[in-house]
């Protein structure tokens, strides 16, 4: 058996136990927290969790779409790769994940997952009044930036996993 079908294999594990639901599941509820701790005033620890919401809406979606961007890659190698890890979207790959989403019809992600990486800095390094590295320039920047990836997250659950959601999950979205 080659590496490509164990790992194809591995994956029939996390879709019994519906994989993608739960990345969804988990992705609605950091978004939650997002906005709660925006309310609190708690801004750096929102962007971590926005960026957290982002990242599981991105294995939610590459999961959701793997078997057309195996298609597209052409070393069997990056499908190994892709199938054993890069289904969950690990944070040093997100761009090229992104842009392979792209690929596969999903727009604009690639600009947003650049933006969820922007907070994600924010978050460890603070503001960037500098214009440095170009990530918000202060509090309210950062917030902005936040609400403004929370309504284009919400836009992809909507419009890819609106099947995946129960009455609780719904109750929560609204929430957000």
């Amino acid at each position: 058996m080659s590496l490509l079908e164990k790992a194809k294999e591995r994956l029939e594990e996390p879709a019994k136990n519906d994989f993608v639901k739960k990345k969804v599941e988990d992705s609605i509820y950091e978004a939650f927290l997002a906005k709660k701790l925006v309310e609190e005033g708690l801004i750096r620890n929102a962007c971590g969790k926005a960026f957290q919401a982002w990242k599981e809406l991105l294995s939610a979606l590459l999961y959701l779409k793997k078997d057309e961007i195996l298609k597209l890659l052409k070393d069997e190698r990056q499908k190994e790769w892709f199938l054993k890890r890069g289904i969950y979207a690990p944070s040093s790959r997100l761009k090229p994940l992104s842009v392979l989403l792209e690929r596969v019809g999903i727009r604009d992600v690639s600009a947003w997952t650049a933006e969820a990486l922007s907070l994600h800095t924010y978050q460890y390094h603070g503001p960037d009044p500098e214009g440095l590295w170009g990530g918000p320039v202060d509090k309210e920047d950062a917030k902005d930036h936040l609400e403004l990836l929370l309504r284009k997250w919400k836009e992809y659950i909507s419009k890819y996993f609106e099947k995946c959601l129960d009455e609780d999950l719904r109750k929560v979205l609204e929430n957000v």
